[in-house]
């Protein structure tokens, strides 16, 4: 899909952090909102907007945890967006997070936002799942537990280095579209099973 980076979706800050997927009990984006809270009060960094993309069954809870902690000027929750909305905001966003947190279930988890992110070549800021850091490799800043705290000390690092930005972002592109593509998955395919038949 064609689509172009959309500087309003800023909201007049200098950094865009994005967020897609779903909001349920089990997606932390609770984890998320507190990091905001984190970056945007304790850290006083005013240059930051977050757009949170998504529905689910907590979106309505989490909207009033933001607008509690006072966040309504630097994060957005538009709710389920069309295609070319969630292109635009893909083009736009510095940096793409991956909050679901760290726990038996999620480690088994391959999450769609983290191959979105590494599919428009966006560095990605994720707690260390098992499957969350094989899926982005090299393509990712993780924080290896679940604390609001240390998940926005970690955007914010990576907002302030450009360099590793882009680093991190072309590295989940080489390893979403030459390691983890669908050509390779079926040749992958094909050894396990030329090996199980040749098997006694």
């Amino acid at each position: 899909m064609a689509c172009q980076c959309t500087p309003a979706l800023r909201e007049g800050k200098k950094h865009l952090v994005g967020y897609i997927g779903v909001m349920g009990n089990a997606d932390g984006v609770d984890y998320l909102v507190h990091a905001a809270e984190h970056i945007v009060q304790t850290r006083n960094r005013k240059d930051v907007h977050f757009l949170l993309m998504g529905s689910g069954p907590e979106h309505a809870e989490l909207l009033a945890l933001r607008d509690r902690l006072g966040l309504q000027d630097h994060v957005s929750m538009p709710g389920r967006v069309s295609d070319e909305f969630l292109c635009r905001a893909l083009r736009s966003i510095d940096l793409g997070v991956a909050c679901d947190p760290i726990n038996a279930y999620n480690d088994h988890c391959t999450m769609n936002k983290v191959l979105e992110y590494m599919a428009f070549a966006k560095p990605i800021v994720m707690f260390g799942t098992v499957e969350g850091r094989f899926s982005a490799g090299e393509g990712a800043v993780y924080v290896m537990e679940n604390s609001a705290e240390k998940l926005g000390d970690a955007i914010l690092d990576l907002l302030d280095d450009p360099a590793r930005r882009d680093q991190l972002g072309t590295t989940g592109h080489i390893r979403l579209t030459q390691e983890l593509n669908w050509e390779r998955s079926v040749e992958q395919l094909l050894a396990a099973h030329a090996t199980a038949a040749s098997s006694p």
